[in-house]
């Protein structure tokens, strides 16, 4: 017994440390509880929620401590965060419960859009019983927020599964938006879940406030959906609801009103966002002030259904511990109905808040079990997705992968088994099938009602068909006879063209040509040949004919004159009312013009194509009879064929093959079928050198036709059978050992006219003949083409070699024996496509392209040459400008007369290398020559900065003068004292090639008074200035002394107008040929000054200031002086002053620092007003030591490959030192 009890006591003890040593380790962590229990003072509508919501809180914390931390150690506490139902308010409160070193939050109470980010932010997890946002599931925005409550996402597909089960495809969505109740969220979900399964939105409507029903006069708002059902009821059949269930009461009513319920047509879906109370199935129908529901409303809501979350089994229970809790502490919420037995009405929102609590525990619990850091938010918000947990509710609930909690919902109907109410008939589940019937619908009418009638919303889907067949056959019966109409006009017009003979010519309005002239024009004929469809084919004089016969052949003029070319034209021709006709006589004593003759020459008036001879009309008076076609100057194809002096290249044939077929191709397309007649003679050329077809058609206006009688013309008549196909000559009887009784062959076909253009294909390209030089004669030629056997005869292909291989295959495809195996001319087209491959219909207009051609290459040419020779002029001129002042080159270019004028005040510059004499004497010619050069250049790219001009170097001496040709007002005398400065700057800084060492000393005169300028001979023409002031200013730079500038009292008086300028007295000074003078030394100018003056050169030569010039880099030429005006001055492509002819490289100043390598220190004395800046294309910071050339400066710092000089101006210390003269 004391063993027993020894043990017992010794197992407490252990028990006791174990849970010591585990207390010791545990941990606290804290929720943030963001809820709304009070209002703000003066806020009348926040309706709190806390107050009858957050006893769940306190009651799940201690669940949670008692059940699942506190074995494990932990535990967990909460602090309430008051927002007073404002947005504002709730991001402040996350803030600072962060500060407060919380481990999650619970809430928020009203959106949670912000708060969920802030959360991430934070790396917490935020667990919300009460918002519905769709955005808050993205993930990768809102990573640690996670909700109890089922998003608006979640009951619209609740919502969406029921449209589509009853295949409710048009539908009106109405919702609630008002101040505290905003329904449109959850509107905007179920519009857009419904659009994605091809639902139809016929309307959405708003209503503003709530509607709470009741027939009494203490109602506290009007019916607001009679409205909206008298606007829409027209264009939907279908209402979907989306506020409290109250206002679906609202809903109901107006539509029975209207009396749309009565047919069952109509119907509505209601959706409530509040769980759905079995033991209160009545309050759906009577709302929250009635006790009973009207007379109407039980009857209206049989086409009523809801939407709404399961009720849960064991809420009522939670509901008493909540209002337990409300009246403990912390929050400590009074009762008044507690002393009478009631409670408060507790919301659903209550449940989930205890669920959020208890998500969280089970998550943090699984955290530390594996030993993860239990305040990473994202660690504990991965382990409360994909889980599912059993809700206070006393049902089980998935959260997803978003984190989001999925309701359980329930379809609401009214049971007419049991009293008014609405009951569940359906169960709705995530997982097919989605809607789970508990018992029947009963619909009114026996039937689901339509979305959309039959015959559409407004009747447009059932028009009356009687009405439209009727139509129709009217329509087709008047369409009949319309077209049996038209067929008749048609006829009946057909006939009155065809009895109208607009073909008929009479032969005396034909005009031809006198005897005389016919027999001159005949004389004038020799050689010819006797065949052209042009001639009238016989050498006979018909009895009453003004026309007699002769020779067919056809001048090849081109002159358009038609007097000219009437004159040479060996062709039996008439004029017709102005145009020239060829007359083709028919050899036909008398004609009966019979309906199918009527046909036939209707059809050859209307034939019209550019490679068709058209048809003009015919006589038909004996022994007159002709047909009339127009006249082509250029003959025919046999006429170019046996003129040796017109040469056939490829092109020329190409063009000539290429009418032909497009000829023939229209024939046949056409109702004569065929040609009949294919040779050289009937393929006419035009003054454009366009083949057009003639000699076809008209067979029976010329059946009957009898055989030339002249012995000349039969021969020719047999020649032209041999063009004929074999089965034709055989038709005609050649076949056979005889000489055949009748020469007349009439008959033709489309292989016919196959074979008969290979022929003419193969006598373009050979000129020997349609069977070659060694053809038969004509007779035992046609009876061997009529033998087929023992091979049929066929032109030498051998003739045809070195041309296109397509000609040669061609040819060998269209001789073909059976006619069925000659191609067509549309395959002919395509075989024969390499021949104008990169050429122009016809042949003139390739010559058009040849010669367009040409002249684009010598336009072209002429522009280059053009543009060189305007290049060269652009130098010269520039040059000349170099020269002489910009006025004055221009007046000489002119050819003007230069005259002197004079001007009443200048300053003029001299200056002068002090022992120049000595080193020159040290010196050879060659380095004397680039020391001048060096020097010079480096002097000239600094004038370009001023509006200076100068006049001339003589040795040493550098003479520059400002205030002409152009006057400047006074400004002549600042341009030149700031000229003087620079160069004096650039002096101290420059160094002789050869002598290194050696210090160049520069004395400088300057002085301001009346000269005289103008140009001085003709050779070698210079711009001269004439006065006393060059004298005197000359005398100021003898008298002065190095590097230093010696100023007249003239000058000083204007530099004194001008301000700026730092002046010192020298006193009296005594020249030469001049009375004694006062004198000043020119020390420096202010920087202020030198930059506005800096500024105003810039503006007048039209750059941007200093500072944006440097990180533009143009290189912007306006007037670089008053000698080259912008009027004056060609600006592209003129030779550069800064370039000298030594080393033309284009120079900018060097900066501060580069050009204080090569000064002496009495530089560092001075401002930077004057230094110069490299900027180059590299914006290399250092200088170059030597240019490309051999013989380019090195001496003058400034210079720098491909830089343009220009002057910087600095004025980022504005308290520089003034730039001093001298040391």
């Amino acid at each position: 017994m004391v063993k027993n009890s020894t043990w017992a006591l010794w197992h407490w003890c252990w028990c006791i440390l174990i849970a010591a040593l585990n207390t010791s380790r545990g941990e606290k962590f804290i929720l943030g509880y963001i809820t709304g229990s009070q209002r703000r003072p003066g806020d009348l509508n926040y309706q709190k929620p806390g107050i009858v919501i957050s006893g769940a809180i306190s009651m799940a914390v201690e669940e949670v401590n008692e059940k699942l931390l506190g074995p494990m150690g932990h535990s967990l506490e909460f602090v309430v965060a008051e927002t007073y139902g404002q947005e504002e308010v709730s991001i402040r409160q996350v803030a600072s419960l962060w500060a407060a070193n919380v481990s999650a939050f619970i809430g928020p109470q009203e959106t949670c859009v912000h708060e969920g980010r802030m959360a991430a932010a934070f790396n917490l997890p935020m667990i919300s019983y009460y918002c519905r946002d769709v955005a808050s599931s993205n993930k990768r925005v809102y990573a640690t927020f996670a909700r109890t409550r089922p998003s608006d996402i979640d009951i619209s597909r609740s919502v969406v599964a029921v449209l589509t089960h009853f295949d409710f495809m048009h539908i009106a969505v109405v919702y609630l938006k008002a101040p505290n109740h905003d329904f449109s969220r959850l509107a905007f979900a179920i519009i857009t879940a419904a659009n994605e399964k091809k639902i139809v939105i016929r309307t959405v409507q708003v209503y503003r406030q709530p509607y709470y029903y009741g027939d009494i006069p203490e109602n506290f708002t009007r019916n607001p959906f009679m409205d909206i059902v008298r606007e829409t009821y027209k264009d939907t059949r279908i209402y979907v609801s989306v506020g409290y269930y109250h206002d679906h009461i609202g809903l109901m009513q107006a539509l029975d009103a209207m009396k749309l319920l009565d047919s069952g047509e109509y119907a509505a879906i209601g959706v409530d966002v509040e769980k759905y109370e079995p033991d209160e199935a009545i309050r759906y129908l009577t709302g929250p002030l009635r006790k009973e529901p009207g007379p109407r409303v039980p009857k209206a809501f049989r086409s009523y259904l809801a939407v709404a979350p399961s009720p849960a089994p064991s809420y009522p229970a939670f509901a008493r511990e909540v209002n337990r809790r409300l009246q403990m502490p912390p929050f400590s919420f009074t009762n008044p109905l507690l002393a009478l037995g009631g409670g408060k009405v507790i919301p659903v929102e209550a449940a989930w808040l205890h669920d959020a609590v208890w998500v969280y525990a089970r998550a943090l619990a699984d955290v530390l079990h594996i030993g993860e850091n239990p305040r990473d938010g994202r660690a504990i918000a991965i382990r409360m997705r994909n889980t599912t947990y059993r809700s206070v509710m006393g049902y089980w609930i998935h959260m997803d992968e978003n984190g989001d909690a999925e309701g359980n919902y329930t379809l609401l109907a009214v049971d007419a088994t049991r009293p008014a109410g609405l009951y569940p008939l359906a169960v709705l589940h995530k997982t097919a099938p989605e809607i789970r019937f508990i018992r029947e619908m009963k619909w009114p009418g026996g039937r689901v009602p339509l979305s959309e009638p039959p015959c559409g919303f407004r009747g447009e889907k059932c028009v009356s068909h009687v009405g439209a067949w009727a139509l129709g056959a009217s329509g087709g019966t008047l369409a009949l006879l319309a077209l049996a109409a038209l067929a008749l006009y048609r006829g009946w017009r057909y006939e009155q063209e065809l009895d109208s003979l607009l073909w008929k010519i009479d032969f005396r309005d034909l005009h031809l040509p006198d005897e005389d002239q016919r027999t001159n024009k005949m004389n004038s004929s020799a050689g010819v040949n006797t065949n052209s469809n042009n001639a009238i084919g016989n050498n006979e004089k018909s009895g009453g004919s003004t026309g007699g016969a002769r020779s067919s052949q056809v001048s090849l003029s081109s002159n358009p004159d038609l007097d000219f070319r009437y004159s040479a034209i060996f062709t039996e021709v008439a004029f017709y009312r102005g145009r020239l006709l060829a007359v083709k006589r028919v050899r036909r004593n008398h004609i009966d013009i019979s309906r199918e003759i009527k046909k036939e020459l209707k059809i050859m008036r209307d034939l019209q194509h550019d490679n068709v001879n058209g048809f003009v009309g015919a006589c038909i008076e004996p022994p007159n009879v002709c047909a009339l076609s127009e006249y082509c100057t250029r003959g025919s194809l046999k006429d170019i064929l046996e003129n040796e002096d017109i040469k056939l290249d490829n092109m020329f044939i190409a063009s000539l093959v290429g009418d032909i077929i497009r000829g023939m191709i229209f024939i046949h397309e056409s109702p004569l079928q065929y040609h009949g007649s294919l040779r050289p003679s009937n393929c006419l050329v035009d003054a454009r050198w366009v083949v057009k077809l003639a000699d076809f058609g008209l067979r029976e206006f010329r059946r009957g036709e009898v055989p030339p009688s002249d012995p000349n013309a039969l021969r020719s008549h047999i020649d032209s059978l041999a063009y004929l196909s074999p089965e034709l000559l055989r038709f005609a009887g050649w076949g056979k050992d005889c000489f055949p009784t009748s020469l007349d062959v009439r008959s033709g076909s489309a292989p016919a006219d196959v074979y008969a253009f290979a022929l003419l294909l193969y006598e373009l390209h050979t000129r020997r003949g349609p069977f070659g030089a060694d053809a038969l004669p004509p007779p035992a030629l046609l009876r061997r083409l009529a033998h087929p056997h023992p091979a049929p005869y066929r032109p030498p292909l051998e003739d045809l070699t070195g041309r296109f291989d397509c000609v040669r295959e061609c040819c060998a495809e269209c001789w073909a024996e059976e006619p069925a195996q000659r191609p067509d001319f549309k395959a002919i087209r395509t075989r024969l496509r390499p021949l104008r491959k990169g050429m122009k219909p016809n042949i003139f207009d390739n010559m058009i392209a040849m010669m367009e051609k040409y002249a684009n290459n010598l336009e072209a040419l002429v522009d280059e040459r053009t543009d060189q020779l305007q290049e060269e002029k652009k130098k010269t001129e520039a040059l000349l400008e170099e020269m002489l002042p910009a006025p004055v080159a221009e007046q000489l270019k002119r050819g003007r007369r230069v005259l002197p004028e004079s001007y009443d005040s200048v300053t003029i510059y001299f200056s002068d290398i002090v022992g120049f004499t000595a080193m020159s004497a040290e010196s050879t010619p060659l380095q004397v020559v680039d020391f001048l050069n060096d020097l010079y250049t480096c002097f000239d790219s600094i004038l370009e900065n001023f509006d200076v001009y100068k006049v001339e170097t003589i040795g040493d001496a550098y003479m520059v003068v400002s205030g002409l040709p152009i006057r400047n007002g006074i400004l002549h005398a600042g341009e030149v004292a700031s000229m003087a400065l620079a160069l004096l700057a650039a002096t101290r800084a420059f160094r002789v090639r050869h002598r290194p060492e050696h210090r160049m000393l520069l004395r400088v005169g300057i002085h301001s008074g009346p000269v005289c300028a103008g140009v001085v001979g003709l050779k070698m023409p210079r711009y001269c200035l004439f006065g006393d002031t060059v004298n005197t200013a000359s005398r100021f730079e003898s008298t002065g002394v190095p590097l230093k500038i010696h100023c007249s009292a003239a000058c000083k008086a204007f530099l004194d107008q001008l301000g700026g300028y730092i002046l010192e007295e020298r006193g009296i000074v005594s020249m030469k040929g001049k009375r004694d003078q006062v004198t000043w030394w020119l020390r420096g100018e202010e920087p202020s000054a030198a930059a506005a003056r800096a500024r105003r050169r810039a503006h007048a030569k039209g750059l941007p200031p200093a500072d944006t010039r440097d990180q533009r880099h143009q290189d912007r030429r306006g007037q670089r002086s008053s000698m080259k005006s912008r009027n004056w001055k060609n600006q592209v492509g003129g030779l550069h002053r800064c370039c000298s002819l030594e080393s033309p490289k284009k120079l900018r100043f060097a900066s501060g620092n580069h050009l204080e390598s090569y000064t002496d220190n009495v530089l560092h004395h001075r401002s930077d007003e004057y230094l110069m800046e490299v900027v180059g294309e590299a914006q290399r910071p250092e200088l170059l030591e030597a240019p490309l050339r051999e013989h380019a400066s090195v001496s003058c710092p400034i210079i720098e490959q491909r830089c343009d000089i220009r002057l910087v101006v600095n004025c980022h210390d504005p308290a520089g030192i003034p730039l001093l003269a001298d040391a």
